[in-house]
């Protein structure tokens, strides 16, 4: 029978020896924990599989019952463990790779062609990503807004099975492997104890945004401060933990009830729950498995972003910009605006010229790239993505449309447009014409079409 080395950590004033490294789909480890204080005791002892959600959590209850410990505390240290045997255990290069001539050149050739956006979104769709032309490009621009002093971050809302998280994979896979980090475990004590550079410039990116819910708090200041700071005792003393980024987040869920402290950091995104949407995705499966997919070298695309220069951007013509000054709310959207601008002048940083401090100065057609994304999603204030484009769709038609139009118009399912549709008479921004079948609605007050507050690309012509 082959031995093992033991895992110890001690954290917190605890000490967890677990009798194997843990496996993903491996046998379930045996897991010790005792007092640091008391290295005698016997402790405490159970069996518990590390990569299965369930199984941690229970654990963890068990372990905070019987040392009068916190739940979040202990889902934390088991986090960690997990985390850094991975890291141990992991071939990646924690290193960037020193590029060879030819790699170097093709990455140079690529990054000073001209409509690199319109590239990535083609990448991406020859990696199997189809549709969704949109949420492809403004994820890739919120991918390479790391390198920004003020990243942007994006939550992509959908039903399950919609493509959410291949959307997160397909990215991550154009993106240098040192520069994402994918937390699918995230707790309040992991993210404190990743390390001091860990997140530094990083594209986190967490599958299902649930996952991260306990850790709101600590997403929120790493989104805004560009730092954390923790200090626990250990062995009688008090250790500090730091960790520093920015970091762009980017997250999916398919839940409609999430923080709005959050959502007001992030971009908002609705995926594709169309027919046609379906029908994109059912040709792309068929031409995979009949060997008609696109080949692509994804090499050059992690090297080009591994060669952008994390610099600072100017946006010469930002005061002629306008942007609704409603609420506080739009106060970050007028931020994620000019993010998105300094992200795409980023991204285009080698046909672009440089001031005489040596930011990289943005264009009115990197603008113009921006505002055809995102003035169809920004959304009006105390409303979500969906119900802004629902009551803009409203304002737009003559006669009022029921939930199936609403649906089919915007390329959503049924209950997509019911529960924006909802959300709009809620608030008084919409009503019933006719309780049905089929229930009917119109707008009330103002349209909100966003061309009303943005200015127009043609002013920059």
């Amino acid at each position: 029978m082959a031995s093992h080395t033991p895992v110890l950590f001690t954290l917190d004033g605890l000490v967890y020896q677990l009798d194997a490294p843990p496996r993903a789909r491996g046998p379930r480890s045996v897991c010790r924990v005792r007092l640091a204080e008391h290295p005698t005791d016997a402790g405490f002892r159970d069996r518990v599989d590390l990569f299965a959600f369930a199984s941690r959590q229970k654990c963890a209850r068990r372990i905070a019952d019987a040392f009068g410990r916190q739940v979040s505390e202990v889902l934390g240290h088991l986090a960690l463990i997990v985390d850094a045997t991975e890291r141990a255990a992991s071939d990646t290069p924690t290193q960037p790779a020193e590029l060879s001539p030819e790699r170097r050149a093709a990455a140079d050739a690529l990054l000073a062609r001209p409509g690199l956006l319109e590239r990535a979104a083609e990448a991406m769709s020859a990696l199997g990503f189809v549709g969704e032309e949109a949420i492809k490009r403004l994820a890739y621009l919120v991918a390479t807004s790391r390198l920004l002093r003020k990243p942007l971050s994006a939550i992509f809302m959908a039903p399950s099975g919609c493509g959410k998280s291949e959307l997160l994979e397909i990215t991550a896979r154009l993106m240098p492997a040192d520069a994402v980090e994918f937390l699918s475990r995230i707790s309040p004590a992991a993210l404190y104890y990743a390390g001091p550079n860990a997140l530094r410039h990083k594209l986190v990116l967490v599958d299902e945004h649930a996952g991260a819910t306990e850790s709101d708090y600590a997403i929120r200041t790493l989104q805004s401060k560009g730092f954390l700071r923790l200090a626990v005792p250990v062995k009688g003393r008090t250790e500090p933990f730091s960790v520093h980024g920015p970091i762009s987040l980017m997250s999916s869920t398919t839940s409609t009830d999430l923080n709005p402290e959050n959502l007001s950091r992030c971009l908002e995104l609705c995926l594709d729950t169309s027919p046609e949407q379906t029908r994109r995705v059912h040709k792309a499966q068929r031409s995979a498995w009949a060997g008609d997919a696109q080949a692509l070298c994804v090499e050059v695309w992690r090297d080009a972003q591994a060669l952008l220069e994390p610099l600072e951007v100017v946006i010469p013509f930002a005061h002629e910009l306008t942007f609704p000054a409603r609420t506080p709310h739009d106060r970050r959207g007028n931020q994620k605006l000019l993010g998105l601008v300094a992200a795409h002048a980023l991204l285009c940083q080698r046909t672009r010229q440089r001031d005489r401090a040596g930011r990289v100065v943005a264009l009115g057609e990197d603008y113009a790239v921006v505002h055809a994304l995102l003035a169809p999603t920004l959304a009006a204030p105390d409303l979500s993505g969906r119900a802004s484009q629902a009551v803009a769709l409203l304002s737009e038609r003559a006669e009022p449309l029921d939930r199936r139009s609403v649906a089919s118009a915007l390329g959503w399912s049924y209950n997509t447009a019911k529960k924006a549709l909802a959300e709009l008479v809620s608030l008084e921004l919409a009503t019933l014409t006719d309780a049905g079948p089929p229930a009917r609605y119109r707008p009330l007050g103002r349209p909100s079409g966003n061309d009303l507050w943005l200015t127009t690309p043609a002013h920059f012509a």
